[in-house]
């Protein structure tokens, strides 16, 4: 089991050159269990979701796809909404309308691993309340905690504020994740070795790191290893929930090698490269597939076999900007 603990909404989608909105389940921590699930995996989500027709779209949208649900919040605040604004080439930018404030949080029973990440992390109040669960969590040693910062300067401008809950939140988690653009917006002048120098310093839980560059793939840092994976070449649609498709297939993949124990992450994952090289490699192609996509569609796990056997690599080039 992996409990996913954060926002639930909807994107009301705007195309550029297209007039009509359309709406889609979204979230970062919704699309990650959607996709955990997709592709096999037993999943749990802690979120708020208001008692409206947005609510009512994502808690249908949500066991459609296996994933449990674990409402933490009051139901009287209004389901929260993001604009997505969709530029020529699919890239998505955000408008948002919030609401989150969770409470009495614990996972889910007979979890291996909690993701946490993006607002449900940033947002007073529920924010504090996240972080103590990754927390005690982490403190438990036998769960692995799992963080995307997933920044989004437009709701959270105060960029230091921002950079302290994230440098907290990667305190507590095995497996850290972020965009370049994460790492641009929340450490300016870091580069990924001196941020991964930093994280994955003794007395730290932090394993692993993975940077995710868009067409230019992924890097991915442990204490003993440091390497590039390339992206999949795609025509993108849009890249809305690519990231968190990355985020779910990295999770999945680590768990399908039985790999996602915090034992597992300090010794064989260290200590072979080709082992994550693959995992990353499908990640990456996951994330391609869910740019060719409209929405957050991330794929199943026959899906992502059969766009793996057809590109014949889990990782070569790509076209399309935030793939992941």
């Amino acid at each position: 089991m992996i409990t996913v603990v954060g926002e639930s909404l909807v994107d009301v989608v705007a195309r550029q050159g297209h007039g009509e909105l359309t709406v889609h389940p979204g979230g970062s921590p919704a699309n990650v269990a959607v996709a955990l699930s997709r592709l096999g995996q037993r999943t749990a989500l802690i979120t708020q979701i208001g008692a409206d027709d947005y609510g009512a779209l994502i808690r249908a949208h949500l066991e459609r796809n296996g994933v449990g649900v674990t409402l933490a919040g009051p139901p009287g605040p209004p389901t929260s909404r993001a604009l997505a604004r969709l530029d020529a080439r699919g890239a998505a930018s955000y408008e948002f309308e919030l609401s989150w404030d969770v409470r009495g949080l614990r996972l889910a029973e007979s979890s291996a691993a909690v993701h946490i990440g993006s607002l449900g992390v940033m947002l007073a109040p529920g924010g504090e309340q996240v972080l103590r669960l990754a927390e005690s969590a982490c403190r438990s040693g036998d769960v692995v905690v799992s963080y995307d910062p997933n920044a989004r300067p437009s709701v959270t401008p105060d960029r230091q504020e921002v950079a302290a809950i994230a440098e907290r939140a990667a305190a507590s988690a095995h497996i850290v994740k972020m965009s370049d653009e994460d790492l641009a917006f929340l450490f300016p002048g870091i580069t990924p070795a001196q941020l991964a120098a930093r994280l994955l310093a003794g007395g730290r839980p932090t394993q692993l790191l993975v940077i995710t560059m868009g067409r230019d793939g992924a890097t991915a840092v442990t204490r003993s290893s440091r390497f590039a994976v390339p992206a999949v070449p795609v025509v993108v649609v849009d890249t809305v929930g690519a990231g968190d498709t990355f985020t779910a297939a990295l999770l999945a993949g680590l768990a399908e090698a039985g790999q996602l124990s915090p034992e597992a992450l300090a010794g064989r994952v260290a200590g072979e490269p080709d082992l994550l090289r693959d995992v990353v490699g499908q990640a990456l192609a996951a994330a391609a597939l869910t740019c060719t996509r409209p929405g957050a569609d991330p794929p199943t796990a026959g899906q992502l076999k059969r766009f793996l056997a057809t590109a014949g690599t889990t990782g070569t080039g790509s076209r399309g900007r935030d793939q992941a």
